[in-house]
């Protein structure tokens, strides 16, 4: 009896070991956070969390609804502007909450040009200079003329891209055609951008969640490549998803039409790339292997770059004619201060020597080399807050560039979302003095400059300081001085190209993710600009 006891006894405490040194797994949402405007869906998936039971809820059905979509998915709708959370409850041998806060924009206003009643207030015609009559040579990339039909408020007789002429090869700002205000669509805002720009850059069409879709349509091997994929060897799957270029292919000939260049933005991002891309059968429950991912990243880099530049040879008869840069990876860095860094989740945190990073650049430069681009097109890692982390920027190029036959990421994009309190202007020419001596080119890629911005408190939003317009524009000048001076006084042979480019992210105030916080040239329209829109100019002097 006792001997019989001491045994059970072992076996009840091993048992209770055994179960507490377990890993408990524990089911995750692909996103915590989802952005809407009103009348679109996107899906919500729960990874593991085989053989539990799911249900969903919306705080406020009047904001955004949900529908189950298929095992382990939901497909959130939103309906109109405001917030709401989504709760998950996953039951199974545990239950667990998980919720996803979703922001819903109003539906934006598209204004038929066709039909477009003219405006009751006469506006005067913009210079003659900018007037003429396309033609063959100033449909040219940096050579963009203004319809004669389209005309401009004197407010606007100064341009952006004649200010600096001569100063930076590429000016240019955040756009949409088929997405959000579609200005690429509205004649008055596509001759605004003419004026005044000489590329664009695609707000989200060029992310892989566009590219990719929301929801995973799958086609054959066989459809795949009819349809001009890139399979590599090493793609073992049946399936592959279709990828969506419509906009894409729209706003290449919009720009081949009104002689414009793009930078591409993204290939790869922990953020906007929908979960099940990551998943067995891209059915959004178990992650895949690092041999499977390795596989659906040169499938995807390939096909998507392949695509680009035989669109470009298709429009000019030339590869590398229009688009002039891909950001190949963006925010690694920063990918902890987002939701759904998904990459991880495959191959695991590899701090400063990401392997996926490299292969990315790895392939997007195989890439430009087969089509004979590699020395005209750059392809840049871009980040933001680059001026906070400077080293850890540098480090990583490095090991991109490691043991490669060429520098295959050649440039460092610098989001610039700055505020006139943050960074200072020096811990920006700081930033700017490291990565010259780098000798790769810079290209500042998303620019705004923000007042009444609570960083201090580290709530990210807006706080009424009592910051005015006055006091945005003299740092704009400042800052901008700043930049063109970095620029004309490096050392031409340690920094050859120098800055390469700059992007403002947004034609004005009422159409910008920081709104509130009035980062842009330009208030509530493009005929509206602020005191910091003559500031910018003035410091191209």
């Amino acid at each position: 009896m006792a001997g019989m006891l001491a045994v059970t006894m072992c076996v009840t405490l091993l048992a209770g070991a055994e179960e507490a040194g377990a890993k408990v797994v524990k089911p995750k949402l692909s996103k915590k956070k989802l952005e809407l405007t009103a009348g679109s869906s996107k899906t919500l998936k729960v990874t593991k969390a085989k053989g539990a039971k799911l249900t969903w809820k919306s705080s406020s059905k009047k904001t955004a609804t949900v529908k189950k979509s298929g095992k382990y998915g939901c497909k959130v709708t939103g309906k109109k502007k405001g917030k709401a959370t989504v709760t998950c409850k996953v039951k199974g041998k545990k239950t667990y909450t998980l919720k996803c806060t979703v922001n819903v924009k109003a539906k934006k206003k598209v204004v038929d040009t066709k039909t477009a009643a003219p405006s009751a207030t006469p506006v005067p015609t913009a210079p003659a200079a900018n007037t003429s009559v396309p033609s063959a040579s100033a449909a040219a990339p940096g050579n963009p003329t203004i319809p004669p039909q389209v005309t401009l408020p004197p407010a606007q007789e100064g341009s952006i891209r004649k200010a600096y002429e001569g100063i930076f090869e590429n000016l240019g700002s955040c756009v949409n055609y088929n997405a959000g205000r579609q200005e690429l669509k509205d004649s008055k805002t596509l001759a605004f951008v003419k004026k005044h720009f000489n590329s664009f850059t695609l707000e989200n069409e060029m992310k892989p969640d566009a590219v990719l879709g929301g929801e995973v349509t799958p086609v054959t091997k066989e459809e795949a490549q009819k349809l001009g994929y890139v399979i590599p060897d090493t793609y073992k799957e049946d399936m592959i998803p279709r990828l969506n270029f419509a906009s894409v292919d729209d706003a290449l000939k919009a720009a081949r039409d009104n002689g414009l260049r793009v930078r591409a933005h993204t290939l790869v991002w922990h953020s906007q790339t929908p979960g099940w891309f990551f998943t067995e059968n891209y059915a959004g429950q178990t992650d895949v292997t690092t041999e499977i991912m390795d596989a659906r990243l040169e499938f995807y880099v390939r096909s998507v770059m392949k695509h680009v530049m035989e669109k470009e040879k298709e429009l000019t008869g030339e590869a590398g004619s229009i688009v002039y840069t891909w950001d190949v990876v963006n925010e690694y860095l920063n990918r902890g201060r987002s939701w759904g860094h998904i990459w991880d989740t495959v191959y695991g945190n590899n701090g400063m020597e990401p392997p996926y990073v490299k292969k990315a650049f790895e392939i997007a430069y195989d890439m430009v080399k087969q089509y004979g681009v590699q020395d005209k097109v750059a392809l840049c890692y871009n980040d933001f807050d680059t001026y906070f982390n400077v080293d850890d920027v540098v480090a990583l190029v490095e090991f991109i560039n490691a043991g490669e036959d060429a520098k295959i990421c050649n440039g460092i994009g610098m989001q610039s979302h700055v505020d006139i309190t943050r960074p200072t202007i020096e811990e920006y020419e700081a930033a700017l003095d490291t990565f010259m001596k780098t000798g790769l080119e810079i290209q500042i890629t998303e620019l705004d400059i923000t007042i009444n911005f609570d960083h201090e408190g580290k709530t990210w939003q807006y706080k009424n300081k009592k910051e005015t317009d006055e006091q945005q524009a003299a740092f704009v000048g400042d800052f901008m001085r700043m930049v063109v001076k970095k620029h004309k006084e490096r050392d031409t042979k340690v920094s050859p190209k120098g800055i390469t480019g700059v992007t403002i992210w947004g034609l004005y105030d009422a159409m910008s993710w920081r709104a509130q916080c009035s980062p842009l040239l330009f208030k509530n329209s493009i005929d509206e600009p602020k005191p910091s829109f003559q500031q910018f100019l003035d410091a191209a002097k």
